[in-house]
């Protein structure tokens, strides 16, 4: 990131060498500054709590404002997304190219001879999927099978066989300057353009801009209506949210109609939108477009606009959402026009101005149509009405005898008259039978179909077999249903979308059976991972890895690779999963819920909760935890916001008393209240007691020694300016990196004297989030980073000023929060929200000709780390023995043994406990050298 650190008028510092004496003087009014954006931002996510519980609508995401927090620029209180959009054009430009080839990543020969670097490959999950608003079928497919569809956060894909239950999903783009996608429809005079609208105004938690548009069939795409305008205070202008795009046909022009709502974006904790909120019109192909004023709730602001439907007699009906404008009367209405846009008429109004609604209209009836919407008050959560005049006259669920009904839940979990249980501003679907506009459809958290207009129902999915719905014989589906699309060439098959991606129907007629609805999620990997793990006793041949995921559980990923470049995925934990732990020595593994709930286990099957039922409640949602492998002892967040301490819970005996785990609570300093604990990372060197760096919300790092017994502290920085994401040790205690995951602030600092003074490392990296750094063990110029876009790299972190490239080929630009390695096999995770997890290799061999025979896969140091006894495997092409030899960090040669044979066990366990680098040497050549660890 670039950045500045004012000292006073005139004068600025364009690089860092600071003491940490120093640091503190020029840092304190900028902590100063960055206190009291905290403390505004947490008043606005209490009144936000306050406002959402009062109109119904979805609480502000606790993970998306400790993300606010943790990227905004801490001295002005907001973020700078605008950034993205600059650095992509940056990108298509050519800067940040890499012109060399990372250790990290390895190399093999292509066809031409040429040397490529093996980046980021997909490892799944292959078939979790994530959260789905958008599908269409693709008008140029005659057999009605290639379909597009869309993530909230994981960007644009399409399947070429939706029927076939192996048939897999591609991704468009990986590198779009905008992932967020809410819709997608064809333009009916020309099957070749598409328009694919961004933004999630649902959640407010992932923020669009415009629309981008395909002119031939979805090969390229350009992006339009893109407008971003200035912000003042927490309100910023643009086109975030469209929600819903329909194209009519006016007698062979194409009408572009976009529907724009405006939202408090819970990750940015800013109001998006607001003024540019209508309904807006082209007639030139999206080059430009028009508000319709006529559709405005007070001069200038026009409708939040939820959905657009588009009658068989080319009227078209608008329905609306509730505004975040105090006062507004958005919401619960629904507009009809009959000459293109030119007037609107008022053809329902609920009663409620915060009230979601979703519009259907018949596809053979012009007088059709009906609506599915949250209730005028608290005690009609939901309300269907139907039409059959043009909107003249409705009948109601609310009103009784109407020969309208509500769908009753066969889940006793859900309320008989809410089958959206609380969520109708989430998940709320409406459809029509394109055959028989009696055949009606409806989803919330389950879905149901009406044969008789609405006037009885049956329900057709189960989110599980809990609360009565066991003895149903219908087909589990991943609860919270958002879209349903009917096969235009062959409309007895239908897809739904919900938070679990992607299900197909082939036959609307038999709705029963576990296979009435099938899951279609190969390779649609939109899984948001807030962390993950490497088994450090695993290996390529036969992985393991765990994740904790948004929505979708702790996800394991393991065995050998599959064909598909994937691992097998299965479900550890359900709920929304968080940090993720393994010991070393394959005793048991930690998966996480939110907050201090954290579950052990064990390879024979134990299932342990490792915190007091007092301390479960207490931390952050999605809560720091890191383990001392050498003691098996966990250290987890015990902060919550607002405290005035520093605390720690520390969960001792993990593998050997799993059925009572002792718990003590630890205080480490006192704090400012509102600076929590962002980051936990355990020293691997100091072997015999635990050694903890520890850093801060506000940019804070400290040291803890014998955490084990009775903590010391010692605080070694006083702030980096930001909230820090990463801490990484080198070689040595004394060599540690750090990162800040704040705009506008030093994103990489670097001390090889444990602290006693820090350098910038920030070089020519672009001014955008840093979540986490990991530096090649075997070489120190070579440091990779996880960002908000991305991994960056660089080959010269030891210079003064090290270039960084974009180093994201095979991942993307998608969010990376966490890296992983294992010294055994030097495998690297990197984990991705939005995109699931990827791997890559470090590999000082570049001479293979794919990955199966890569030498590395060949070579392995095992166990590591280790207790003593060893082993090491190589190529035996060449001969079949070996010498080892193994370094300390200071270079120092302190153990060799020759003639090794492959896998043959030898024993280092006169080494002190440590970090060493142990090289293969065959004929005077090293093979190959690894980092390994005497514990």
């Amino acid at each position: 990131m670039n950045y500045k650190i004012i000292l006073g008028a005139g004068f600025t510092i364009a690089s860092l060498y600071l003491t940490a004496q120093d640091q503190k003087k020029v840092t304190f009014s900028v902590s100063k500054n960055y206190l009291k954006n905290i403390e505004q931002v947490m008043r606005s996510y209490k009144k936000d709590l306050a406002y959402s519980k009062e109109h119904n609508q979805k609480p502000p995401n606790e993970y998306n404002v400790a993300e606010y927090l943790a990227t905004m620029d801490p001295e002005k209180g907001v973020l700078h997304n605008q950034n993205y959009v600059e650095l992509e054009s940056q990108i298509k430009a050519g800067k940040f190219k890499s012109d060399k080839n990372l250790k990290f990543f390895g190399q093999t020969l292509g066809k031409d001879g040429k040397q490529i670097p093996n980046e980021w490959k997909e490892r799944g999950p292959y078939s979790v999927g994530g959260r789905v608003r958008g599908i269409m079928f693709d008008p140029n497919d005659a057999t009605g099978k290639k379909v597009w569809a869309a993530g909230v956060s994981g960007g644009l894909w399409y399947n070429n066989d939706i029927t076939s239950e192996t048939s897999e999903w591609t991704l468009v783009d990986g590198f779009w300057a905008n992932t967020s996608v809410s819709c997608i429809v064809p333009d009916p005079n020309n099957s070749q353009i598409f328009y694919v609208g961004t933004g999630e105004v649902e959640t407010g938690d992932i923020t669009g801009l415009g629309i981008w548009k395909t002119t031939d069939g979805g090969t390229t795409w350009i992006q339009i209506f893109a407008t971003e305008g200035t912000q003042s205070g927490n309100v910023k202008n643009g086109n975030y949210n469209i929600p819903t795009i329909k194209v009519v046909n006016n007698n062979g022009i194409s009408e572009v109609y976009a529907g724009v709502a405006g939202n408090y974006n819970s990750d940015s904790l800013t109001f998006m939108g607001l003024n540019q909120s209508g309904l807006y019109k082209s007639t030139n192909g999206g080059t430009s477009f028009t508000k319709l004023t006529n559709l405005e709730w007070t001069s200038g602001i026009g409708y939040d606009i939820q959905d657009i439907e588009i009658g068989v007699d080319n009227s078209i009906w608008v329905s609306t959402r509730g505004s975040r404008f105090s006062g507004s009367t958005s919401g619960g209405r629904i507009f009809k026009s009959s000459n293109y846009g030119a007037t609107f008429t008022e053809v329902y109004n609920v009663g409620s101005n915060g009230s979601r609604v979703m519009v259907e209209v018949s596809e053979t009836d012009p007088l059709k149509a009906y609506a599915l919407m949250q209730g005028a008050t608290s005690s009609e959560p939901l309300r269907i009405i139907k039409t059959v005049d043009g909107g003249s006259t409705w009948i109601s669920t609310n009103v009784s005898g109407s020969g309208i009904t509500l769908p009753t839940p066969i889940d006793t979990g859900q309320p008989a008259n809410d089958f959206t249980r609380g969520q109708a501003f989430y998940d709320l679907m409406i459809e029509t039978d394109p055959q028989n506009d009696d055949n009606l459809y409806v989803g919330g958290i389950d879905s149901y179909k009406s044969i008789n207009g609405g006037a009885t129902w049956t329900q057709y999915s189960k989110w599980s077999n809990n609360n009565a719905l066991g003895s149903s014989n219908i087909p589990i589906v991943h609860a919270d249903q958002h879209a349903l699309v009917f096969n235009p060439k062959n409309p007895t098959q239908f897809l739904l979308g919900n938070d679990g991606g992607i299900f197909f129907t082939p036959d609307k007629n038999t709705l029963t059976g576990s296979n009435a609805v099938q899951m279609r999620n190969n390779r649609f990997n939109i899984t948001q991972f807030y962390h993950g793990t490497l088994n450090p006793t695993a290996n390529y041949a036969n992985e393991e890895m765990i994740l904790g995921a948004q929505d979708n559980g702790t996800q394991r990923l393991s065995g050998a690779v599959l064909p598909n470049g994937f691992y097998d995925d299965s479900e550890v934990y359900g709920g929304d999963g968080a940090y993720t732990a393994f010991d070393d020595d394959d005793k048991y593994l930690i998966a996480s819920y939110v907050y201090n709930q954290h579950i052990l286990f064990t390879p024979q099957g134990g299932y342990y909760l490792i915190q007091n039922a007092g301390y479960r409640s207490a931390g952050q949602f999605i809560n720091p935890l890191a383990i001392d492998r050498n003691l098996d002892i966990a250290y987890t967040n015990a902060n919550s916001n607002g405290t005035s301490t520093v605390k720690l819970n520390r969960v001792t005996g993990l593998a050997s008393n799993p059925l009572s785990i002792p718990v003590t609570q630890l205080t480490i300093a006192n704090v400012t209240s509102g600076e929590n604990i962002s980051r936990i990372y355990v020293s691997p060197y100091t072997t015999t007691s635990s050694t903890l760096l520890i850093g801060l919300s506000t940019g804070k790092l400290y040291k803890v020694t014998n955490a084990d017994t009775t903590p010391v502290t010692t605080l070694i920085n006083f702030n980096f300016v930001g909230n820090i994401s990463d801490i990484k040790l080198g070689a040595s205690e004394s060599e540690i990196m750090v990162t800040v995951s704040n705009f506008n602030v030093t994103s990489v600092y670097y001390t090889t004297n444990g602290g006693t003074s820090w350098i910038s490392k920030e070089g020519n990296l672009p001014n955008i989030p840093v979540k986490a750094i990991l530096m090649n063990p075997g070489d120190n110029n070579e440091v990779i980073l996880g960002t908000n876009f991305g991994v960056w790299g660089t080959s010269n972190f030891q210079s003064t000023s090290p270039t960084w490239s974009l180093y994201s080929n095979g991942l993307g630009k998608y969010k990376v929060t966490h890296f992983d390695h294992r010294p055994s096999d030097q495998t690297i995770l990197a984990v991705t929200y939005g995109r699931g997890a990827f791997t890559t290799r470090i590999d000082d061999s570049a001479l293979a000709n794919n990955e199966v025979d890569h030498k590395i896969f060949k070579n392995r140091v095992y166990p590591n780390p280790t207790r003593g006894p060893i082993r090491v495997k190589f190529d035996t092409k060449v001969s079949n023995i070996a010498n080892v030899e193994v370094f300390d960090v200071s270079g120092k040669l302190v153990f060799t043994k020759n003639a090794v044979k492959s896998e043959e066990e030898f024993n280092i366990g006169d080494l002190v406990k440590g970090y060493y680098i142990l090289k293969v040497v065959q004929n005077g050549n090293i093979i190959y050298s690894y980092a390994i660890i005497r514990k």
